[in-house]
């Protein structure tokens, strides 16, 4: 790997994401994410930047980066180009305290239940009896 950039003012190395927002900024139009990174790495001198590992673990970054937000089919843009969620408020149903009619006519009450209709989790005695 070749010497990595820095900015100019700072002296700092700039980080793979940095170089992703910038490039972004650049394009002004939503990317396809490897053809994203492999530009990035290739602006910051990777040796090879179309290696599976570094494209992953770059890939990995920018999913954490909260500057960048997933479009869809594997394109990326920059978050502040996604149009900003509507505070839509969607009404709740509650069936709390509600009886449900079924189709025979019988409500939907817990009187009609038997302890026999499900017998299926109790242990039975002749089951341990096979057992053993």
């Amino acid at each position: 790997m070749s010497e990595p950039i820095t900015t100019v003012n700072t002296g700092r190395r700039v980080s793979e994401m940095d170089v992703l927002f910038q490039l972004l900024k650049e394009k002004g139009e939503n990317t396809h994410f490897r053809d994203l990174i492999v530009q990035a790495l290739a602006r910051i001198g990777y040796e090879d930047p179309e290696d599976p590992k570094s494209i992953a673990a770059v890939y990995t970054q920018m999913n954490l980066d909260m500057r960048f937000v997933h479009i869809g089919n594997g394109f990326w843009g920059l978050r502040n180009w996604a149009p900003a969620k509507s505070a839509r408020r969607i009404p709740t149903i509650s069936l709390l305290n509600k009886t449900v009619e079924y189709e025979d006519g019988e409500s939907g009450d817990d009187e009609d239940y038997d302890d026999r209709d499900h017998d299926y989790g109790r242990i039975r005695d002749d089951d341990w009896e096979r057992a053993e």
